[in-house]
């Protein structure tokens, strides 16, 4: 049999049977009832100030629960829970689960079930990795050789974890990550993000690259701008965190500039520097000093986002880039250069954020909740 059609197979056995799993869990297909309500739902600023956990395992006794309990005891109100699915590489038409390295569909419920007992939002993120990446290829180069199949593949993945999202009670979906090579087609994006709202009633983003937001033209049918900040701060070798903000100052300018036009508040989904000693001029390259840690720069780093950012009224909150997440990860600031904050100078950075009130009173979460809020205008395509 072909690999994609063996990928595809995959993906309509994993959907199905995570299917029949949520209807148990909630005892009927009455809760997964189709959602016509289009309303953009208003987010509060400040909201959401929590860390991303990858569930990179289908091992039932992964302890998930235990870094969820560690999220909540750094101070954070919310935890985003990535899931990946895989294709070949770049060129790939076909999308398949690997369920070595997914959770089940009960396991994850279970997951998100777990962090609201913990008092913890949910923002759940399924994203695309490259099995075998040839040179230079990350998700934001995708390009298949038919991009109908890729299309009928990515929307079968999405809309499988955003019935799990519904069923759950995942306070955000985000609908993909950083695929920077498709955002060009925008009625594909639009036409997936109308069948995700038929089953999915939570508030909704998409997470931009940091270089690649403006071109995005399907933000008016979102709730939320989702935007990586992984820029370049400069090109001193220590820079201070006032250095920094003086990087950010311009950055933020812009930025909040073009946000005002799409009127819709920023959830930075991806808030990291790697510990190294490049990580302020190279944040998104985690290789390129793996031999040389550099705990201060990396804490220098975070204190300067927060001081440009945390108390933005546009900013409706940050997700920090990532928490540790298997036993025996090694976190010692002398040898550890990922982006792991755990046991290091920058994990007090922003345990004092995560514990700081925010820019004004939160709206309620609550999924019940009514929101109101202006819904979608005219579409405008922003000019990069």
């Amino acid at each position: 049999m072909r690999r994609d059609k063996v990928a595809v197979l995959l993906i309509c056995v994993a959907a199905a049977a995570g299917l029949a799993a949520l209807r148990m869990l909630h005892s009927g297909e009455e809760q997964l009832v189709a959602n016509d309500d289009t309303t953009i739902k208003p987010s509060a600023a400040g909201e959401f100030r929590g860390a991303c956990l990858q569930l990179h395992t289908g091992r039932e006794d992964h302890p998930w629960e235990q870094y969820v309990d560690e999220i909540a005891a750094a101070g954070a109100n919310t935890v985003a829970l990535v899931v990946a699915a895989h294709q070949e590489n770049c060129a790939s038409t076909s999308i398949f689960l690997d369920l070595r390295k997914t959770p089940t569909d009960e396991r994850l419920v279970s997951v998100i079930h777990y962090a609201h007992s913990r008092g913890l939002r949910v923002v759940l993120m399924p994203i695309i990795l490259l099995e075998n990446p040839r040179q230079d290829e990350w998700r934001g180069k995708i390009a298949p050789t038919n991009w109908t199949d890729w299309w009928e593949d990515y929307e079968n993945y999405v809309m499988h974890y955003a019935w799990l999202a519904e069923a759950a009670g995942a306070e955000v979906y985000m609908v993909g990550s950083e695929l920077v090579s498709t955002e060009i087609d925008t009625d594909r994006w639009r036409d997936l993000i109308a069948r995700v709202r038929k089953a999915y009633h939570g508030r909704l983003g998409y997470s931009a690259n940091w270089d690649h937001y403006k071109p995005v033209t399907f933000w008016d049918v979102l709730d939320i701008i989702g935007m990586t900040t992984y820029h370049d701060l400069g090109d001193k070798t220590k820079p201070t965190v006032a250095d920094l903000v003086a990087s950010w100052e311009p950055i933020k300018k812009q930025i909040l500039e073009w946000q005002k036009q799409v009127n819709r508040p920023i959830l930075f989904t991806e808030v990291g520097w790697p510990n190294q000693v490049t990580c302020a001029k190279y944040p998104w390259d985690y290789y390129r000093s793996v031999d040389s840690p550099d705990p201060q720069a990396q804490a220098n780093c975070f204190e300067a986002f927060f001081r440009t950012w945390a108390s933005e009224p546009a900013v409706a909150g940050y997700l920090i880039w990532e928490w540790r997440s298997y036993p025996g990860q090694i976190t010692d600031p002398r040898k550890d250069t990922s982006y792991v904050p755990c046991d290091k100078p920058a994990m007090d950075v922003i345990s004092r954020y995560f514990r700081a009130p925010p820019p004004q009173e939160e709206a309620s979460t609550s999924r019940s909740a009514v929101a109101t809020g202006e819904p979608a205008g005219e579409h405008r395509p922003v000019a990069d």
